[in-house]
């Protein structure tokens, strides 16, 4: 089997399971879009902006979110092909001006030019070290309007909560509630999980942010271990 069609393979298999994670709002997608809907409603409606998605994957839940937005330029960064091709069915209905990129979102992120007004990223950020999270604060502050903001979907740890403790929590809980996944399905959930996980608390993610020159993190959604926290750039100096 060729490398793309190995990828191909693997992308799908993975995205069946990740699918019924969605369809039954396991990670409260539905909770969050709604929060992101509001606030871009709120802040955006009649504003033009242009938006960069880290790890878009298929972009279904933040195209539903930009709909009636005035979005005029959505970039999308993602290592899947298969995943960038959905992205483009997903996002062509909001008629802007579209860009999606097969790259890792921190090697995009570092060689972008381009400003942004939203700097967007789900359930990808937790996937970095510690180290490269405070990197991917500096990097996207960089590339936000002077205006702009930050928008952060992901996985987070209780303020008393340590990474192994963590794990065995979110784990425990992955095998009680996610009942429409069958025992092949969980096995290979919380292998990803112990093998790939790497989540923050919010004061840590606040402080590393506020290293990099955005105010504290606003929580717009916050559900069990998920949330949605927003940075707002401090502008730079004269």
């Amino acid at each position: 089997m060729n490398t793309s069609h190995k990828e191909v393979g693997e992308f799908f298999n993975a995205w069946t399971i990740y699918r019924k994670v969605l369809t039954n709002n396991y990670m409260h997608h539905r909770g969050i879009y709604q929060a992101v809907t509001t606030l871009l409603n709120d802040q955006w409606a009649m504003q033009p902006f242009k938006l960069l998605d880290l790890g878009c994957g298929d972009a279904s839940f933040i195209a539903q979110a930009l709909h009636g937005a005035s979005i005029q330029h959505y970039v999308g960064f993602d290592l899947s092909d298969p995943a960038l091709a959905l992205a483009a069915e997903n996002i062509a209905p909001l008629g802007c001006q579209v860009e999606l990129i097969n790259i890792d979102f921190m090697e995009g992120l570092a060689q972008t030019k381009e400003r942004f007004d939203i700097v967007f990223t789900s359930y990808a950020l937790h996937h970095l070290s510690r180290e490269e999270k405070a990197e991917f604060f500096r990097l996207a502050h960089g590339v936000l309007t002077e205006n702009g903001l930050l928008l952060i979907i992901d996985v987070m740890r209780e303020s008393n909560e340590s990474l192994p403790s963590y794990l065995d929590n979110y784990c425990q809980w992955v095998r009680e509630e996610w009942l429409q996944l069958d025992e092949q399905e969980l096995t290979a959930i919380i292998q990803h999980i112990r093998h790939n996980d790497l989540p923050e608390n919010v004061a840590i993610l606040s402080a590393l942010a506020e290293a990099e020159r955005f105010y504290p993190a606003t929580s717009i959604y916050h559900m069990t271990w998920h949330q949605a926290l927003l940075f707002s750039k401090i502008p730079d100096l004269p």
